[in-house]
């Protein structure tokens, strides 16, 4: 009767006499070789080479591994899968591979991903966007669409003195612009495709005015300069555009405001901390956001 709790116990005595392989911390050690950075107050569950395994940390290592830290069963396994863990990062942390740059900035980088995380989906979760706000984002967004939509193509430049080359011989007689895309499209350009129907909320803030100056089947004049670039662009053709309805893409722009509203929360937290680059790793300039997809 007695003897399946002296078996569950076995495991957890083991893994606590083998951590006496790795040497306690002393007294004023570098905070680093303690495995349990910043873990949570509570009851004791176990001290393992004088580091205390709460409660509460166990709860959460239990549900991370799919066990019920109510059941008593499913909570001995976990303490030792935990008293292993811990064995193992302390036998690490306070050896010479403990030392090592990259392994400690592993460590440090994997806690910081976590409560960055974890911070991003708390301040996630506080956004609420309103019928009203959809409503008006959805009211502009059909505006900036218009009634119409183009099939386009393009051939894409990094330097503009090619594109405006390439721009010229699209527009001369009895050009072949499939023919134009072939040839650059084998690596002198960026990108050389169909780019099929786009409404003008689809596309970059520079086409609209372009497209609308083109006919079907002309190519643009000149270059048209979007942030990837250079573009050769083509009109291939245009038909009338019928917006979705509101409740079919209410909920993509609702992720797409709550989105931004994110971004702003982190942009005003990024401008009031106080960071001090050294000389060598200071920004040239200011970095610019990527600008959000529009909802479709």
């Amino acid at each position: 009767m007695h003897r399946q709790p002296l078996r569950a116990a076995l495991p957890l005595a083991f893994l606590l006499a083998l951590g006496a392989c790795a040497p306690a911390p002393q007294e004023g050690a570098d905070p680093r070789q303690h495995a349990l950075v910043g873990a949570p107050d509570g009851d004791m569950v176990v001290a393992v080479q004088g580091e205390v395994v709460t409660a509460p940390l166990l709860d959460v290592f239990a549900r991370g591994r799919g066990l019920d830290p109510a059941d008593p069963g499913q909570r001995q396994r976990a303490l030792e899968a935990l008293v292993e863990t811990i064995v193992l990062a302390q036998t690490a942390l306070r050896s010479e591979l403990g030392s090592k740059p990259d392994v400690q900035a592993e460590i440090t980088l994997a806690r910081l991903l976590q409560a960055s995380g974890r911070q991003m989906a708390q301040l996630r979760g506080e956004i609420q966007v309103g019928e009203a706000e959809l409503r008006a984002y959805y009211e502009q967004e059909a505006a900036r669409a218009g009634d119409t939509e183009y099939h386009l193509a393009h051939i894409l430049f990094q330097d503009e003195a090619m594109a405006r080359q390439v721009a010229e011989r699209a527009n001369a007689a009895g050009a072949d612009f499939d023919a134009l895309m072939a040839e650059f499209g084998s690596g002198a350009a960026l990108q050389a495709r169909d780019l099929g129907w786009s409404n003008l909320t689809q596309l970059p803030e520079s086409f609209p005015e372009v497209l609308r100056q083109l006919q079907d089947g002309q190519t643009a004049p000149v270059p048209v300069q979007s942030p990837h670039g250079w573009h050769v662009l083509r009109r291939i053709a245009s038909r009338p555009f019928e917006r979705p309805g509101f409740e079919q893409v209410k909920e993509g722009a609702r992720r797409l405001l709550t989105e931004r509203l994110l971004a702003e929360r982190v942009r005003g937290l990024r401008e009031a901390a106080q960071v001090q680059y050294a000389a060598q790793s200071a920004p040239t300039q200011p970095t610019q956001p990527t600008p959000a997809e529009p909802a479709r």
